[in-house]
């Protein structure tokens, strides 16, 4: 009994020292895993600050402009519409009246207008408008278009430009939080050099906003206003076209009130211009009535000189 129990004691003497270096082991490498870990993280961390700062002064808006062009949600197309349109009608001077009655119902403008009157009688006149329509009202501007006469031809054209607004607008928000980050640059105290390389960037960067924005502008406003180009033509030749009888009594009524004014205007006138003149036509008979008196005195004067007699020798 006495010897098993020394036999028993030396393998415990063995094992509980190896256990113990075990341990010992285990726990020094896992110090030094936590001990050195948060060194690398924090020059990591510090690294990719660096980096992200040096990006974005350098040009932010090459790498944003992905993202938030990404991240926009999808919406209604931007269409740019134009249309064309040809139109037969009775007479075109009338037409060209409806027309800017139909415009202004439409809340549109129009932008040029182009009215030839052709020199020989025997051709048609024609008629060019380019008018500018509100797009939710361009159909029915179509449509009330087409009541004036008879329509020859009609088409319409779309271009999507909803992708140039996406990235318009992406580049204009990026290049406005890069010069919020410049005008921060330049709040902070620098040498001269410094300050002038980081004004000229921001000059850059205003330019490229300007231009941006001037763009977009130009897209917004080409995508709300649509462009119809309208074409109007007499449907015969105004040789051809006889006037109706009251047309004609219209007319010389117009021409004879108009001669009449004429007439009274030119009376009245005429009378404006004696009253200005008259002192001088008042001196100019004044000078002639003297001078006539002048002469008549001088004419009868020898006349009443008695007859001398003659003398004797």
């Amino acid at each position: 009994m006495a010897s098993s129990q020394l036999t028993k004691r030396p393998t415990v003497f063995l094992i509980a020292p190896l256990l113990t270096s075990i341990l010992i082991v285990s726990c020094s490498s896992a110090n030094n895993k936590g001990i050195s870990s948060p060194p690398a993280a924090n020059e990591t961390a510090a690294e990719s600050l660096v980096a992200q700062a040096d990006g974005a002064l350098a040009k932010p808006q090459q790498d944003l402009s992905r993202g938030e062009a990404d991240s926009v949600p999808s919406q209604r197309p931007q269409l740019i519409k134009t249309a064309d349109m040809l139109l037969q009608v009775e007479v075109v001077e009338d037409a060209i009246t409806s027309v800017y009655q139909v415009v202004k119902a439409q809340q549109g403008d129009i932008l040029s207008l182009q009215d030839q009157v052709p020199s020989n009688p025997a051709r048609r006149q024609t008629a060019s408008l380019e008018l500018r329509i509100p797009q939710a009202k361009l159909d029915a501007t179509l449509d009330r278009l087409t009541q004036l006469g008879k329509v020859q031809s009609r088409s319409i054209q779309a271009e999507d430009v909803s992708n140039q607004l996406v990235d318009f607008q992406a580049r204009l928000r990026n290049l406005r939080k890069s010069e919020a980050q410049v005008l921060k640059i330049l709040d902070r105290s620098g040498s001269v050099a410094d300050v002038l390389k980081v004004t000229q960037e921001l000059g850059k960067i205003r330019e490229s906003i300007e231009k941006i924005d001037a763009q977009l502008q130009r897209l917004q406003n080409q995508v709300a206003y649509s462009t119809v180009r309208l074409t109007l033509e007499d449907a015969i030749a105004s040789s051809n076209r006889q006037p109706d009888l009251g047309n004609r009594l219209q007319g010389s009524w117009s021409h004879s009130t108009r001669a009449m004014y004429e007439l009274t205007v030119g009376l009245m006138s005429l009378g404006i211009w004696l009253l200005a003149f008259s002192p001088y036509f008042i001196g100019l008979l004044l000078l002639g009535f003297a001078g006539k008196r002048l002469l008549s005195h001088r004419s009868s004067s020898p006349a009443s000189e008695p007859a001398s007699p003659p003398v004797d020798r």
